[in-house]
């Protein structure tokens, strides 16, 4: 089954793991045991055990969270990949640099809402994007005359490996 700690810890996910504890207490498997499966205190074990005594398998179904909904819709916010995807030029930008500002533009743009930086940056780490540098590098860099000048040119500069023999200092 492998580590629940590693998986994303949403309502569904949390759920299966309850149903699924609940199961193997089911079969016959111990409640230390069942916690050493699924990654999880025996106490956790213990708690979903007696919910499930109580109010059956519908004591360990999720519960909406409360809060405010979304502005846009989880299925729409799944496409931002997507739209990052086409490129920061295919948007109107000079360069193909995405900035949080720029994706703040973009997604009122697309989804005729307007979020602040730290939502979009938020809405970014739950589809598992993160923030990158660019690698350092001219524009104007041509690779094939780079690779021609260390083939062509530096032996020129290069020290050659007749002085390397050498004793070089005083005697």
């Amino acid at each position: 089954m492998g580590r629940w700690a590693l998986r994303h810890r949403d309502t569904a996910t949390l759920e299966e793991r309850r149903l699924n504890g609940l199961a193997l207490l089911h079969s016959g498997l111990s409640q230390a045991e069942v916690a050493r499966r699924l990654g999880v205190t025996p106490v956790a074990v213990f708690k979903w055990k007696s919910a499930a005594e109580q109010g059956g398998t519908d004591a360990l179904r999720a519960v909406p969270r409360p809060g405010r909904p979304p502005l846009v819709a989880r299925e729409h916010q799944a496409a931002l990949p997507t739209i990052l995807r086409k490129g920061a030029l295919n948007y109107g930008f000079a360069t193909d640099l995405w900035t949080i500002p720029r994706i703040v533009k973009v997604a009122e743009a697309e989804w005729s809402v307007s979020y602040s930086q730290t939502a979009i940056w938020r809405m970014l780490k739950r589809q598992g994007l993160s923030w990158q540098r660019p690698r350092r590098q001219a524009r104007e860099k041509n690779l094939t005359q780079v690779r021609n000048w260390r083939q062509r040119s530096w032996p020129r500069y290069k020290k050659s490996s007749a002085t390397k023999g050498r004793r070089s200092g005083c005697r």
